[in-house]
């Protein structure tokens, strides 16, 4: 399924309930249609519990807070949302590019770990068409960020290639490597699919530091050693990997838009994706690609 020419938002209204994976607490969101041309575009997210005009979080790469176990935008009034990359990766699988996200506290809820729900909830509401052309990335030419070991690469292709390699090889699971077309619908359905990780000697930690205090076995997969100990088996053999590459298409659909080139990923994680966000769209810039206003 080819990247549609005119961007797209939803029909009607669709919304979500459940916790926040780190803060623990109740959370509710409202995906709500938004027209294009008509005040600021893109993606936005409002604070309901907050005041406006102040409540208002543009999704775009210089809004990173933090991407710490999770990506936190924050805007210049220091009005925060958490742990986006689901929603994000949900809205880029499905092509919608304008819409109001309204929200009643700091973070997204977790659902069952993965995107499944909000790409369920986005094709029931529907999509409809604006008349204003997408802004796709399109990559010209070769650029490279590296964090040691770590590195994202991307490069010119006439398409939406995603290459991603992990490795935990003090666990069950080790080293894996994917090649996901974009355009394949049935990539999009595994990617959807796959739901958030951790091991479980990282869990006390996590949540001394504050972080995964609504984590659990409905909500993500926690691997011990060379077994997982969630009820439900994997959804997928390689579903460790797919999510890595959910997160990374969450955290770089703050472009705004698809990015047309293969993307090559060697273990990353929010920090470096959402670096990667960023050093694409100063390099947009310099090329003369159009901008979205900060909020």
């Amino acid at each position: 399924m080819r990247s549609p020419a005119f961007q797209r938002t939803l029909k009607t209204v669709v919304e979500f309930a459940g916790v926040g994976l780190h803060s623990g607490e109740a959370c509710r969101v409202v995906l709500t249609p938004a027209i294009a041309g008509e005040g600021p575009d893109g993606i936005l997210f409002r604070r309901t519990d907050l005041a406006a005009p102040d409540n208002i979080i543009a999704a775009i790469p210089e809004n990173v807070a933090c991407a710490n176990h999770g990506t936190t935008l924050t805007n210049n009034a220091g009005v925060s949302v958490a742990t986006v990359e689901h929603l994000m990766a949900a809205l880029a699988l499905t092509g919608v590019d304008n819409l109001v996200i309204e929200i009643d506290g700091p973070e997204v809820p977790i659902l069952d770990g993965s995107a499944a729900a909000f790409v369920t909830g986005i094709a029931k509401a529907g999509l409809a068409s604006l008349k204003t052309r997408r802004r796709p990335v399109v990559i010209t030419e070769a650029e490279h960020i590296a964090d040691g070991e770590r590195s994202i690469t991307v490069e010119p292709y006439a398409g939406r290639l995603v290459e991603i390699e992990i490795d935990f090889c003090d666990c069950l699971i080790g080293r894996q490597s994917l090649r996901l077309d974009l355009d394949d619908p049935a990539v999009i359905a595994r990617l959807a699919s796959a739901r958030t990780f951790c091991r479980l000697n990282e869990v006390e930690a996590l949540r001394s530091a504050g972080l995964i205090r609504g984590g659990a076995l409905s909500n993500g997969i926690v691997v011990d050693g060379d077994r997982v100990l969630n009820e439900e088996p994997l959804r997928d053999p390689a579903e460790f990997a797919l999510h890595k590459a959910l997160d990374l298409i969450g955290d770089l659909y703050l472009l705004g838009g698809p990015v047309i080139g293969r993307i090559r990923a060697v273990k990353p994680g929010h920090d470096l994706n959402t670096r990667a966000a960023l050093y694409l769209k100063e390099a947009q810039a310099e090329t003369r690609q159009p901008s979205r206003a900060t909020a």
